[in-house]
C-alpha cells in the first residue's frame, strides 16, 4: 500500500528542496507532497508578519484541502518546530511524525532566546524582520555544506531565501503533540556538523527530547535532501511502514 508523505522544509528553504526526495519516494510507490511555508518559495506572504502559527496553519490547511489521511509528516531542520503543531491540530490525519535532522524544542521554550540572541536585534532592523543565511557566519555555512560538492553548494546557497525571525523566537508547545500519542521518529544524519542552538550533535541533543522515537541513520551532512536523497527517501519509507 502506498504511503502518503507531507514534507516540511527548514529555514531559508522552500518546497523545492524536497524535489529529489519526492522523486525517490514516488519510485518506491509512495505519494509525497512538499509545502511552501509562508514567506518561502512560491508563498509570497508578508515575511514581516510570518509566525510559527502561520507555518502550522499553512501545513494543516494543505493536508485538509487535499483530504490527505494517514500522513507521514516529516520536517527538516527548522521544520521540526512546525510539525508537532500540525500533528496536534489535525491528529486524526497524521500517522507518524518524522524529524529529519531537525530541531526539537523543549515544551514552552523557543529555539532562539529573543532577549539574548543577536539575530533578534539584526532582524528588528531589517524591513521584513528576516535574515539572509549569510548572517549566520562562516562556521555555520561550512557546517551546513560540509559534505556538498562545490557545484551543489553553490546551487543550494544561491537558492536560499530570507528567513523570518519570529518563528525561531516563539515558544513551541510540545505537550499537546505528546498528548496525541502519535509515533515519533528521527532521521539522524551522522555527519551533520551544523552548529545551532547549543547542539554539539543533533543526535542525541535534539532526538532525546522526543519520547521513544524510532531512529534511522543516514551517512550524510545536514542537507541530506541534496546529498543523499535516495537514502533519505528510503529511511522515510522504512519508517512509514514500521
Amino acid at each position: 500500500m502506498a504511503e502518503t508523505f507531507v514534507l516540511v522544509h527548514g529555514a531559508w528553504h522552500g518546497a523545492w528542496c524536497w524535489a529529489a526526495v519526492i522523486n525517490q519516494l514516488e519510485k518506491l510507490g509512495d505519494r509525497a507532497y512538499a509545502v511552501d511555508l509562508p514567506g518561502h518559495g512560491m508563498n509570497r506572504a508578508d515575511r514581516s508578519k510570518v509566525t510559527l502559527q502561520s507555518y502550522v496553519d499553512s501545513v494543516a490547511e494543505f493536508i485538509e484541502r487535499h483530504d490527505l489521511k494517514k500522513v507521514v509528516l516529516a520536517g527538516h531542520s527548522l521544520g521540526g518546530l512546525t510539525i508537532p503543531g500540525v500533528a496536534a491540530k489535525i491528529p486524526s490525519r497524521i500517522k507518524r511524525v518524522v524529524w529529519v535532522t531537525a530541531l526539537v524544542a523543549l515544551d514552552g521554550q523557543p529555539i532562539v532566546d529573543p532577549a539574548t540572541s543577536p539575530l533578534a536585534a539584526a532582524a528588528d532592523s531589517a524591513p521584513e524582520r528576516s535574515i539572509p543565511i549569510e548572517m549566520m557566519g562562516k562556521e555555520f555555512l561550512d557546517g551546513l555544506s560540509n559534505d556538498m560538492a562545490p557545484a551543489v553548494k553553490e546551487y543550494v546557497l544561491s537558492a536560499l531565501g530570507l528567513q523570518p525571525i519570529a518563528p525561531l523566537m516563539t515558544p513551541v508547545a510540545m505537550a499537546p503533540y505528546f498528548a496525541t500519542g502519535i509515533p515519533s521518529s528521527y532521521i539522524v544524519c551522522e555527519d551533520d556538523q551544523t552548529p545551532v542552538a547549543g547542539a554539539l550533535n543533533w543526535h542525541p541533543y535534539f532526538s532525546s527530547r522526543l519520547r521513544n522515537p524510532t531512529l534511522k541513520f543516514v551517512k550524510s551532512g545536514h542537507e541530506v535532501m541534496f546529498t543523499r536523497p535516495v537514502e533519505c527517501a528510503r529511511a522515510l519509507h522504512e519508517l512509514a511502514v514500521e
